[in-house]
């Protein structure tokens, strides 16, 4: 097959935390947020001075990897500006995290154990899926973000390089861009893609979240897995 009409994600490459530069913690901490920040939120966050973060904002904003909007002040003053991160943002691969790297390699062993041993692997990975983004999202601050975008950030986090839909067609799902574990998802989808669809399952539930349906399409489209969430909402705590 030719490689520009491959089918699927790519496989996610990850970058050293030494090697990142200002910039790059700048466009991480963004793709881990939820909702438009400010200069003083990412502050916060990243703990640089804020005429730095400042700097790298425009300069991210002037790649295309951020979009800046304008909001009017809440009394006297300027208007002032918050951020989100792009598309062509998502798509910059991720420093490396705990969670990613316990998650890399303890799904490279039990993937590799249920395909030789288990009579029925795609129920077995999925429940382990389920239990383990459970637990991935116990330890989330939700910061009063919807289900949704929790789970886009946990996928962020993981390596997915998740891109939610445009406001006017929220029924194309989210694309995930990459995939931590793409060689293996290759040779056994049948389990590999049924951890990470019951990773979703598990996480919504902790979140609270009402979904009636996760739907994850392996190998969609050329660049990218499709997942489509629906009927998401608050439903109490989760457990």
């Amino acid at each position: 097959m030719n490689k520009s009409t491959r089918l699927g994600p790519a496989p996610w490459r990850p970058s050293g935390e030494a090697d990142q530069s200002p910039a790059e913690r700048v466009l991480v901490a963004l793709s881990e947020q939820t909702r438009p920040v400010t200069t003083a939120d990412l502050v916060d966050v990243v703990g640089l001075h804020a005429n730095t973060v400042r700097a790298h904002l425009q300069e991210l904003t002037a790649a295309g990897l951020v979009r800046m909007e304008t909001v009017p002040p809440a009394g006297r003053g300027r208007p002032a500006h918050q951020y989100t991160i792009t598309d062509q943002g998502r798509a910059v691969p991720r420093v490396n995290d705990p969670a990613f790297a316990e998650y890399r390699g303890l799904t490279t062993a039990f993937a590799t154990y249920l395909a030789a041993r288990s009579e029925d692997p795609s129920d077995e990975a999925r429940d382990i899926g389920r239990a383990w983004g459970r637990q991935l999202a116990s330890g989330e601050e939700t910061d009063g973000a919807d289900a949704t975008g929790l789970v886009i950030r946990l996928l962020t986090r993981l390596g997915f390089t998740p891109v939610p839909p445009a406001e006017a067609t929220p029924e194309e799902g989210i694309a995930l861009r990459t995939c931590p574990l793409l060689e293996l998802a290759e040779e056994m989808p049948e389990v590999i893609c049924q951890v990470h669809q019951g990773l979703v399952e598990g996480a919504l539930d902790q979140y609270g979240s009402r979904t009636t349906g996760v739907q994850l399409l392996p190998f969609e489209e050329p660049g990218a897995c499709r997942l489509h969430l629906r009927d998401t909402g608050p439903s109490g705590s989760g457990s």
